[in-house]
């Protein structure tokens, strides 16, 4: 995805909107990274790969909360996986500290280099 952001970055766009249009490819790719691993924790646990234990664990939603807390590497505790998702879940995890550090190296280079270019014109 962040190859898909370089492409928002091409020159002759003004800074701010070419910026913004990267950071969001990015925001979405997170989140939908973040779905995919919440529909497979679903089927992972309708296949009796394991569960969650949770004082209410009722919708879509629930899992999609666990899973952005998971990538983000936040691990509130209030829902936590059981059996095999466990694997999955430090799979997640790891994925989600990758995503993070990439994320943040793209935004400093980004950053940087628009830095310099102000920097020339004045």
């Amino acid at each position: 995805m962040i190859g898909l952001a370089k492409i928002a970055l091409p020159p002759g766009r003004p800074g701010a909107v070419r910026l913004s249009a990267s950071y969001l490819i990015i925001l979405a790719s997170h989140l939908l990274i973040a779905g995919l691993f919440a529909a497979g924790f679903f089927l992972a646990a309708q296949m009796g790969l394991g569960g969650f234990e949770s004082p209410v664990l009722d919708s879509w939603m629930d899992l999609f909360y666990f899973s952005l807390i998971n990538i983000t590497t936040l691990g509130l505790g209030d829902i936590y996986p059981t059996g095999h998702l466990r694997a999955i879940t430090g799979i997640e995890s790891l994925t989600g500290f990758l995503l993070i550090s990439c994320t943040a190296q793209f935004v400093y280079a980004t950053m940087n280099k628009e830095e310099r270019l102000y920097a020339k014109r004045s």
